[in-house]
């Protein structure tokens, strides 16, 4: 009985060991890594993005609005041809934007704690890590394709092979 009880325990211990180890691998979910008045400094930068960019989207005249539905120009095309037609007014109205968000994240960096921080960029190293891992992928399955189509090629060729070896000689009689 004591075997037992050892054998079931040592395996308890494993297996909570492997759940640890699973479990770092999550990332932290936003909620619990801020406070709630962090979050809602989030919201309301958000907010305040939202806001700014609805009110640039109504100042846009015809025209410009007619640039940027123009799918025969490139996304840079058509940003640099909107920011050459825009106003005074409405490059003000730009500039105090990005000015007004940059206010806002350096607040929000400030607000944040030394351990917040490294967890953020284990967070974000992370994040960049299965990117990379992601297109690596993607970029490999070109070549995975390739050897697959080999092998059914190869498979084919193999079995016309064997087709013609199991068919009577019709040259020698018949």
């Amino acid at each position: 009985m004591g075997k037992n009880t050892r054998l079931i325990f040592l395996f308890s211990i494993a297996f909570f060991n492997s759940l640890l180890i699973l479990a770092q691998d999550v990332l932290p979910t936003p909620e619990k890594i801020y406070t709630q008045n962090q979050l809602e400094m989030i919201k309301a930068q958000r907010d305040m993005v939202k806001k700014n960019r609805e009110i640039f989207r109504n100042s846009l005249s015809d025209e410009q609005k007619s640039i940027l539905k123009n799918n025969k120009l490139s996304i840079n095309e058509r940003q640099s041809a909107l920011m050459k037609s825009l106003s005074e007014n409405q490059k003000e109205v730009l500039k105090g934007n990005r000015e007004s968000v940059r206010k806002l994240k350096e607040s929000f960096s400030k607000s944040l704690t030394n351990k917040q921080k490294m967890v953020l960029k284990r967070r974000r190293d992370d994040l960049k890590d299965k990117r990379e891992k992601l297109k690596d992928y993607k970029s490999g399955s070109n070549e995975r394709r390739d050897k697959l189509k080999q092998k059914q090629q190869n498979f084919k060729d193999r079995s016309k092979k064997q087709k013609n070896n199991l068919q009577p000689n019709r040259k020698l009689g018949s």
